[in-house]
């Protein structure tokens, strides 16, 4: 049995997700930190459980070409990013084998399209910074800890400058987190948000912010106390503007609340978006129920483009609002919306198009579609453990229609988006 502490020389076989290199010691699986496939190396265990251990480099003796140096010097830190250690062609190698080994795994037989990955730099419109002693970052992964960072290469640069100048205008000790959203267009409009422990003057701050940021169209603040930190559940106030942002998508106009849900990646959310309509082959005498639908994004698009009859179901009522606002933004007339959990759906439709949350549909779920009876199903998915569980409950009843597709959402982290048809047998 191998201990902690003790050293060996490893070949790589594989790499996971996380973006740790798999390898064996006698048939016992060790995952090393930043390895990728092929490169031999020295590793050094740094912890053992009954199944597997973990274990970082201590020396190559050959590297992979596709390895490059992390361009952050908070890598393995802040707990972002997995994938800085490799170049973006081999990180969507990866992703593209983690999604064919999961359906593997479950017995399922499907063909996994090649990845798309649109936009792989400062991709992200939102961003939740953390402060202390007037310090800003991220915290450690699983931690509460503050690891201090800016320049994220993930961000738009202008997060960095506005988290800067907030830091310079609070309170140390009243300033929690800074949560900013921004449109995908070039200078767009941001939404600021300061989060506080104790309410403070927030005039001085707010005149300097829009008067070297014109792009700023709201601020509003939030008095947070509570110990662990949860965005979902912080309620925020305008100061300043009407407390939300504009952006477009696919050519619609979307109003974006703070409570949205909205994809950060605007470049790759089109590509998902145009694709997932597509499969769901609609025209203008079908029926289409929008499940799960946010601030209904996916079908205000779909009713806009197909003339389909779409009803979008939202156990969040706040997203709702947002969801009706939007379709009359644009002059959608062929979608309703209905806050409630999307298993009580009971409307016979000819495609379900379904985006429910990383955890999945619930058994209930899964029991509503079959009994729905949907001509098509469409699911978008950002977990593909969970989208292989659900379409396995589904064979019975359906075929797999289309080929996987898998979109690269969050280039550099863990995650991975995908979106696939079933048709009904």
């Amino acid at each position: 049995m191998i201990k902690t502490g003790e050293l060996y020389r490893v070949k790589i076989d594989d790499v996971n997700i996380f973006g740790n290199g798999i390898c064996r010691i006698d048939d016992f699986v060790v995952f090393v930190k930043n390895a990728l496939t092929g490169e031999e190396c020295e590793i050094e265990i740094d912890d053992v459980s009954k199944k597997f251990g973990y274990a970082t480099v201590k020396k190559h003796f050959s590297a992979s070409p596709s390895r490059q140096n992390p361009s952050c010097d908070c890598y393995e830190m802040c707990g972002g990013c997995a994938f800085l250690h490799t170049n973006i062609e081999n990180e969507n190698r990866i992703k593209e084998n983690y999604v064919k080994s999961i359906f593997r795994k479950n017995k399922i037989d499907i063909e996994v399209a090649k990845i798309e990955a649109p936009c792989a730099e400062k991709y992200r419109n939102k961003v939740v910074f953390h402060y202390k002693n007037g310090e800003y970052g991220y915290m450690a992964s699983g931690t509460n800890k503050l690891v201090p960072h800016s320049n994220c290469h993930l961000n738009d640069d202008v997060f960095d400058k506005i988290a800067a100048l907030t830091g310079e205008c609070l309170p140390k000790n009243s300033l929690r987190a800074l949560y900013i959203r921004k449109s995908s267009q070039e200078n767009g409009e941001m939404m600021v948000c300061p989060i506080l422990f104790d309410k403070v003057d927030l005039t001085s701050y707010v005149g300097k912010l829009i008067a070297e940021f014109p792009s700023v169209r709201t601020v509003l603040y939030s008095v947070y106390n509570e110990r662990d930190f949860a965005l979902e559940r912080v309620k925020f106030k305008a100061l300043y503007g009407d407390g939300y942002i504009y952006d477009e998508l696919l050519g619609l106009k979307f109003r974006i609340s703070p409570s949205s849900f909205y994809q950060v990646n605007h470049a790759c959310a089109e590509k998902l978006y145009e694709k997932a309509i597509r499969l769901a082959h609609l025209g203008a005498g079908d029926k289409c129920a929008d499940l799960f639908c946010g601030t209904g994004t996916i079908g205000i698009i779909a009713a806009y483009k197909t003339g389909a009859s779409v009803y979008g179901v939202e156990i969040n009522e706040e997203a709702v609002k947002d969801a009706k606002f939007n379709a009359k933004l644009n002059g959608v007339k062929s979608i309703s919306f209905e806050a409630t959990d999307a298993k009580n759906f009971d409307e016979a439709v000819d495609v379900a198009i379904i985006d429910p949350p990383r955890k999945g549909c619930s058994t209930f779920m899964i029991e509503t579609l079959l009994r729905l009876k949907p001509k098509r199903i469409v699911y978008v998915s950002c977990n593909a453990d969970t989208l292989a569980r659900d379409i396995k409950s589904l064979l019975g009843e359906y075929h797999i229609a289309s080929p996987l597709f898998p979109f690269n959402m969050f280039p550099k982290t863990s995650h991975v988006e995908s979106v696939v048809c079933l048709t009904r047998k």
